[in-house]
């Protein structure tokens, strides 16, 4: 993987792990991602879990129980991993290698965090114009509409069919959440 892209997805992983300081929701947990029919199988036995990908395989948003969060797919961080390590083995002065490292372990850390959002912070999500399109409770610093990748917004990336897999899923899973009266 070039450096370039590299670094595109350390920017992208900083962006996120930035709008989860302590108190707010996220995590390194990894979810498999799955297609929409995948997942219509697994949601409706389950009725709590659905994920998505990004039409690149690069950013995967999902429903876990009873919170919704973006991050990179695995198959993007074992990617990162692997450049990094290699990376690493080619610097040849030691106290550039020891700087390097302490970046990579924090890089690859942030690489991991999710940004999350339990279902009680969200009002609603719908899907328009090509994009998921989230209605908050409580909004923080940072939300899903302002992950960006490559340019380009993440909600802006999913085939419609997933998108609106995804967006009849959450909203059922917010309408189950408060009970029927809400």
């Amino acid at each position: 993987m070039p450096r370039r892209t590299t670094a595109g997805i350390a920017v992208t992983a900083l962006l996120v792990a930035a709008a989860c300081s302590p108190g707010k929701q996220a995590d390194k947990s990894r979810t498999p991602a799955q297609s929409a029919s995948e997942a219509a199988g697994a949601a409706a036995a389950s009725r709590d879990s659905v994920a998505i990908r990004t039409t690149d395989g690069a950013i995967q948003l999902g429903l876990a129980r009873d919170t919704v969060y973006m991050g990179l797919t695995d198959s993007v961080l074992t990617l990162a991993r692997k450049d990094m390590a290699r990376d690493t083995e080619e610097t040849r002065n030691a106290i550039a290698g020891t700087i390097e490292r302490f970046v990579k372990k924090s890089v690859s850390s942030a690489l991991q965090t999710r940004l999350k959002y339990p279902l009680a912070d969200l009002d609603s999500v719908t899907y328009r114009d090509g994009a998921i399109k989230f209605a908050y409770r409580d909004k923080r610093r940072m939300g899903f509409e302002d992950v960006s990748q490559n340019g380009h917004k993440a909600l802006q990336s999913f085939t419609p069919d997933d998108a609106q897999h995804f967006v009849s899923v959450v909203n059922s899973a917010i309408r189950e959440s408060r009970g029927s009266f809400q």
